[in-house]
């Protein structure tokens, strides 16, 4: 049975037990007041349930880790998805009963990691954290690597925070203020990211749906991308809203949009491309866990179930809320129509003039 992962449900599910704990002591009182024969045999048949239910239980979800659980996280230390990679390893660890570590292996954006990944024995010991750059690899032609290469295990979260985000010095405070700009001098307007990347692809998509006339330079990862706003060395870049939010926060940056396909909650004010009357342009992340295929299903359940348990944890999920995440577990084939689909809709559209800017 698919478990609800919702804090509000995990509440709810403890209550329950509460209850159902003190349902069994009121029975236990009732039956040390019935005559002997009748509340031992009650009792027979109690135990007998009771051996029963926690027999089944233990049958369907009991698994036991035995070694060190390694979670590759296929860029640099320092940005989003190692701080996720890390913060789920160390949840992970909570439940799984063992060490899990988190080794950052960067290179060929994202491959070097995903055929690490690959190349690890098939106990399950070994999985990797990825979201929508694992695609871009493959898009280009310069990897055969995609989400279909592995079994997937989990999908713990959604990142919805993705904004287009400028300097305070801009004179640009909303969406029209900086279309308005770009579309009176195309190609003046510097929309800093890193190439081979999904954002490059986001400023490929605001050109044609939104006709932005922004010119694309490659200014390096999301560090670097922060670096350069704030030297005012480009004009607007991508970001995840939690990377930034101290100069969110201090007024150095504005969020003129949020890229996404629904409101967040957690933003809300925060526009949306919709809000001016333009498309909205959903580059939302996804943090994906895989394996390998040879893995068997068995370790791939036990994982995914491990990582549900985390998804239910009321201090992880306070925690990526703080980040301005959303906890939404899927897993196995869910989750992997899923990636897959934020790749054919989000992505794929724009495969032609993103190999055409190569």
């Amino acid at each position: 049975m698919k478990k609800k992962i919702a804090s509000v449900v995990l509440g709810t599910a403890m209550a329950a037990s509460m209850l159902a704990g003190c349902g069994s002591s009121q029975k236990a009182a009732e039956t040390t007041a019935a005559p002997a024969a009748e509340s031992t045999e009650a009792a027979a048949e109690t135990k007998a349930e009771e051996a029963s239910e926690a027999g089944s239980e233990a049958a369907a979800s009991d698994y036991e880790f035995k070694d060190t659980i390694t979670l590759i996280c296929p860029v640099k230390a320092g940005g989003d998805t190692d701080r996720n990679t890390r913060l789920l390893a160390q949840y992970m660890q909570k439940y799984a009963g063992v060490n899990v570590v988190v080794k950052n292996v960067d290179g060929g954006a994202t491959v070097m990691g995903m055929q690490e990944c690959l190349d690890a024995k098939p106990d399950g010991n070994t999985l990797v954290v990825n979201g929508t750059d694992m695609f871009v690899p493959y898009m280009q032609g310069s990897s055969e690597i995609n989400i279909d290469s592995f079994k997937t295990v989990a999908i713990p979260l959604i990142d919805n925070t993705t904004v287009l985000a400028v300097n305070k010095n801009s004179g640009w405070n909303t969406l029209e203020d900086l279309l308005k700009a770009s579309q009176a001098a195309p190609d003046s307007i510097e929309y800093g990211g890193k190439i081979g990347a999904s954002n490059q692809i986001c400023g490929i998509a605001m050109n044609k749906e939104w006709n932005a006339g922004l010119k694309f330079v490659d200014v390096g990862n999301n560090a670097a991308k922060m670096t350069a706003l704030l030297g005012e060395q480009t004009d607007v870049i991508n970001i995840s809203y939690a990377l930034a939010t101290d100069y969110f926060s201090t007024g150095e940056f504005i969020p003129l949009c949020l890229l996404g396909s629904e409101k967040n909650e957690l933003l809300p004010d925060v526009p949306m491309a919709s809000d001016y009357g333009l498309a909205d342009l959903d580059f939302s992340k996804f943090f994906w866990v895989g394996t390998s295929p040879d893995v068997p299903d068995e370790t791939v359940d036990a994982l995914a179930d491990v990582i549900e348990k985390v998804c239910e944890d009321p201090e992880f999920v306070s925690t990526v809320e703080g980040y301005y995440l959303t906890v939404n577990f899927m897993k196995g084939k869910e989750a992997q129509d899923f990636a897959n689909g934020m790749y054919e809709n989000g992505l794929l559209p724009y495969k032609d003039a993103f190999l055409a800017q190569q």
